[in-house]
């Protein structure tokens, strides 16, 4: 089966660069493995994304033509992430967006004119264009300390869903960004919660670092740490893990019902990705200032894996980038 391009990948990044790849004449086909979203779908219920999608203020919607307020009555400045899973189904069907649900790559091999795309439901793809938009979601980090690896206790933010799940637990949470604010705040009420940063909590109010926490977070946060609520170790880091006993770099230890990790994602490609794409020293693709691989001609990277830059995680970093990455692969296909 012949595409002008495929897309790999039906989250936030795969949907933008079909819209502008559609724009400039072309016919792109995203796979997805799941459904439309689906790390957004996998995230744990009634969470509020960190950007506001306000009109006056939209650091969420894909494009401003197609903007989230346009698609649904949000509740708040902030949309939940069952807001935007409606808004990426909106934005698909109102821009007529191809994309093929439940395929999962299994190999992208390198031919004569371009690259044959093999899914595990044996469905083969040739492209001459191969957008691979898949994020990092799907690659959790835990550190590597000793007593973590098969450890029934311990488990990643990424896994984390119901409240009730921790009710009259104790809870140890790690990390100090924004992901283990808002889950330590989150269940600070049906839990006993401690929450562990190897450094000091860094504010977006005091650095403008948009990485740091921010929003209802920072205020909340401040105030269960300091009425007790929460029990707050700042540079302090695990040492080991013994069922529940935790001991950390301080001298002190204590017994946990749950370890949650919150600490980020690593940046590794796709493990179908059967092509040499050199890689940065983080991991990252190393790509051209418009996302194609350096190694690897026509194939191009959307989305927080073209990391141009820190801040490529949020849609409103990376949507910049999509426009001028369309255009270049439209005109080398002569549109």
């Amino acid at each position: 089966m012949n595409k002008d391009v495929l897309i790999i990948g039906g989250g936030p990044a795969g949907l933008l660069t079909s819209y502008h790849l559609k724009r400039f004449g072309v016919k792109p086909l995203i796979i997805e493995r799941n459904r439309l979203g689906q790390s957004w779908r996998n995230m744990r219920d009634y969470m509020t994304m960190l950007s506001p999608a306000d009109v006056r203020h939209d650091l969420t919607s894909l494009t401003f033509d197609n903007p989230i307020s346009s698609a649904i009555k949000l509740k708040g400045p902030f949309a939940t992430k069952e807001e935007f899973v409606t808004y990426l189904e909106f934005f698909a069907q109102e821009n007529f967006i191809d994309i093929s649900e439940n395929k999962s790559v299994s190999t992208i091999s390198a031919v004569e004119k371009g690259y044959s795309v093999s899914t595990k439901e044996g469905v083969l793809y040739n492209s001459s264009i191969v957008v691979v938009a898949t994020g990092v979601a799907g690659n959790p980090f835990i550190p590597d300390i000793k007593g973590i690896k098969n450890n029934p206790l311990v488990t990643h933010s990424s896994k984390s869903r119901s409240l009730e799940e921790y009710r009259g637990k104790k809870v140890l949470i790690v990390g100090a960004g924004n992901s283990g604010a808002e889950l330590a705040i989150e269940i600070s009420g049906v839990a006993t919660v401690t929450l562990a940063a190897r450094s000091k909590l860094r504010y977006y109010s005091k650095t403008d670092d948009l990485s740091n926490i921010r929003g209802l977070s920072e205020s909340l946060l401040k105030e269960l740490i300091k009425f007790k609520i929460i029990e707050l170790k700042e540079d302090c880091m695990i040492t080991s893990i013994d069922g529940g006993k935790v001991s950390f770099s301080n001298g002190s230890d204590g017994e946990f019902d749950e370890v949650i990790f919150a600490t980020g994602y690593m940046p590794g490609l796709p493990e179908f990705v059967g092509v040499q794409v050199d890689k940065t020293a983080d991991g990252y693709p190393v790509v051209s200032p418009n996302c194609e691989s350096v190694s690897a001609k026509g194939l191009y990277f959307s989305g927080p894996l073209a990391h141009n830059n820190r801040y490529c995680s949020f849609i409103h970093c990376f949507r910049p980038m999509v426009e001028p990455m369309a255009l270049e692969i439209a005109e080398r296909l002569g549109h």
